[in-house]
């Protein structure tokens, strides 16, 4: 790791010039121009709005680390993005390391500075809070920083998309993808969905997830089990690996309240609440038809014919083991 060495004050021109020169190809970013780099008192850099740390993408943050303490005590990793900031100091990616910096008490520090760029906006950008939010989410290659999670840009998202005209989950995956991040298709996929159907449930359906259903249910049948009204798949679940327990080991029947997490109209409710009687009486009788056709024929009704071959060196590919 190639750390150069930074004097906590009084860094001769020499070598601010040879660590600007060593520091990686700035990242560009959708809304933003380079300027160049300035070298100040880390606690002339400004990280709070209204008392609050003005990092507004980043729902927990880099976590506090001493390795990252030590490695600033150490130097600059020149293989690392530095900090960057606004023209008027305001920090835009690089909150800890500012606050480490402070803390340790160097009075100098590069940072990289950006300006707003109207020539390379997006779609997506109408205001400097919007720039700032989208060059935030992709700004995750700076020396100790975490990249934004899914969960960061689903945050920004829905709050990007409440006004606007479109908001499909095509339009939500247009935004993400104009964004440097690390997510699969699959990803972005379901970041485009959460926020659209945010937007769409809204004023509609009432959001709950598995562990607010559970909650809010705990409080009104405390001894009700919670089925997700989502998919067949919970159905089964509950009739294999509870009621179907319950009715062999001779107790009561199982009781449960049910939730839809991810219904956004009055008929998705409607529709799942339904089906889920049907269905559990589906899986009911056919159990009593296989149990009965067992009785008649008792023979094992699955027969295993071996595994597909993966184990590299031990067995031949394109075979069964």
């Amino acid at each position: 790791m190639p750390l150069f060495k930074i004097e906590k004050s009084g860094v001769t021109v020499r070598d601010k010039n040879l660590i600007e020169d060593s520091l990686p190809t700035p990242k560009e970013y959708a809304g933003w121009k380079f300027k160049g780099y300035r070298w100040i008192n880390p606690s002339k850099l400004i990280t709070k709005h209204n008392g609050f740390t003005d990092n507004s993408v980043r729902r927990g943050g880099t976590p506090e680390s001493e390795s990252l303490e030590e490695l600033l005590r150490r130097g600059l990793n020149t293989e690392k993005l530095t900090i960057s900031v606004c023209p008027d100091n305001n920090v835009i990616n690089g909150f800890t390391r500012t606050e480490k910096l402070i803390a340790i008490g160097f009075k100098e520090w590069v940072v990289a500075v950006y300006e707003p760029d109207e020539d390379t906006k997006t779609e997506f950008q109408e205001d400097l809070g919007d720039y700032l939010d989208d060059m935030r989410l992709g700004a995750n290659e700076g020396d100790g920083s975490t990249p934004a999670s899914t969960e960061d840009f689903q945050e920004i998202g829905i709050k990007r998309f409440e006004n606007r005209k479109d908001k499909s989950s095509l339009a939500v995956s247009r935004w993400v993808n104009s964004i440097p991040h690390p997510f699969s298709k699959k990803q972005v996929e379901g970041i485009a969905n959460h926020v659209m159907k945010h937007h769409k449930r809204k004023g509609v359906v009432q959001k709950y997830s598995r562990d607010q259903a559970e909650k809010t249910i705990a409080k009104l049948l405390p001894d009700a089990e919670v089925l997700n009204t989502k998919s067949k798949t919970y159905m089964t679940r509950m009739f294999t690996e509870k009621i179907m327990p319950a009715v062999i080991s001779g107790n009561d029947p199982i009781e449960f309240v049910t939730f839809h997490s991810d219904a956004t109209t009055h008929k998705e409710l409607e529709d799942a609440r339904s089906n889920t009687n049907t269905y559990l009486s589906e899986l009911h009788l056919r159990l009593i038809k296989y149990g009965n056709a067992y009785n008649k024929n008792p023979i094992q009704g699955w027969k295993n014919l071996g595994a597909l071959a993966q184990k590299i060196g031990k067995e031949k590919p394109n075979t069964l083991a």
